[in-house]
């Protein structure tokens, strides 16, 4: 089950959103992340969430802290995140309160724990969405470069990369093996694909 990390603003409608989309069947918790200083435009969202997450029987947890000290309420949300028994983070950075959204994000890479990152548009018409392994650092080789490329244009089995690249057989299947793990790569029965994080690195022109 998913424990829902979210800033809260002045108006509730980004977390309200996130929760129909995915469902109180996969939301176990929320967590609403708010700066220390008392708003009243915020305590009545966070009064119209609780409504509705009562209904839902989803618990609600409130994370107060000082949104202007950026490390201090990092590790604030490091130590709650730590603590916390979930298995699965959603983590809904759509809200106006940009330095927080920044705030969540960095205490999850700075503990290299991963999580879905979901970012609506200010129009309410798109949806980006991530997982925050993506971003974590990998130290690419210039072979790793070439196999994702390679299957950028549609090379999908490693006999056909290594013949493509030249590359012994073994070293294209260690490689490429390493790259599922670091989560560039997937497969399924129609062979290999490329993932988001994939996808960006393929793209990349150092020239």
């Amino acid at each position: 089950m998913t424990c829902l990390i979210t800033p809260i603003g002045f108006d509730e409608k980004f977390i309200v959103r996130s929760f129909l989309r995915h469902g109180k069947s996969r939301i176990q918790e929320v967590l609403l992340v708010k700066p220390s200083a008392k708003n009243e435009k915020t305590e009545i969202a966070i009064s119209n969430l609780m409504k509705l997450l009562s209904e839902a029987s989803t618990p609600l947890q409130t994370l107060e802290i000082n949104h202007d000290d950026f490390f201090s309420s990092v590790s604030r949300i490091m130590s709650w995140v730590k603590r916390s028994t979930h298995s699965d983070y959603l983590l809904n950075l759509s809200s106006g309160m940009r330095i927080v959204d920044l705030e969540i994000l960095t205490a999850f890479l700075l503990l290299q724990i991963d999580a879905e990152v979901e970012v609506e548009t200010e129009t309410l018409q798109g949806l980006v969405t991530f997982r925050v392994k993506d971003l974590i650092p990998y130290q690419l080789e210039e072979s790793d470069l070439k196999i994702l490329r390679a299957i950028h244009l549609g090379e999908n089995k490693v006999s056909e990369i290594s013949r493509k690249m030249k590359l012994p057989l073994a070293t294209t299947w260690r490689r490429v093996k390493e790259l599922q793990t670091a989560g560039f790569v997937t497969q399924d029965a129609d062979g290999l694909k490329l993932t988001q994080k994939g996808r960006i690195f393929a793209n990349l022109n150092f020239s």
